[in-house]
């Protein structure tokens, strides 16, 4: 996805918050385009997660203790499997950065604050919190979720609204 697209996806919502009203046009833009990936970017972090960063290694780290084998052994591991996932943990963290400057740009601070305050759905999880409604019972992996999509609006929050203070 380019930053033409992102342009494009405010345009659109632009144009269903005039028919349907603003809460429509963030969902549309925030909701499902915007949430769809940081989702993505969420994904991709966890899976880096458990690298080593060489910069917080002490010397008594496992890592430096092994000698050159077990060091040229990580490194061609990271090589091999996590270099495409932190390439694209950069390129989303650029694509977020872009699609929040362009939505503050389409709506309002008040405005967007407004609609994540509302407990709106991210687009992947959406599905699942339907599914959820129409059960009887809330178990253990249905609180999760719902932990998790908190997490993610709070995260959502601070990449969007900017304090006003500083």
């Amino acid at each position: 996805m380019k930053f033409e697209h992102v342009q494009k996806y405010c345009k659109e919502a632009q144009q269903i918050a005039e028919r349907e009203g603003t809460h429509a046009g963030l969902s549309f833009l925030i909701g499902e385009k915007f949430g769809v990936k940081f989702s993505q970017l969420r994904k991709v972090k966890r899976k880096l997660q458990f690298l080593y960063n060489p910069d917080d290694m002490s010397a008594d780290h496992p890592l430096n203790q092994g000698g050159r084998a077990l060091k040229m052994s990580y490194a061609m591991t990271v090589q091999e499997h996590y270099n495409q996932p932190m390439e694209q943990v950069k390129y989303l963290e650029s694509l977020l950065a872009d699609f929040a400057k362009a939505a503050l740009i389409t709506f309002s601070q008040d405005e967007i604050k407004s609609y994540l305050e509302s407990s709106p759905h991210l687009a992947d999880d959406y599905e699942e919190c339907e599914e959820m409604k129409g059960e009887a019972t809330f178990s253990a992996d249905d609180l999760f979720l719902e932990a998790e999509e908190i997490l993610a609006i709070e995260d959502i929050k601070k990449m969007l609204i900017q304090d006003k203070k500083n």
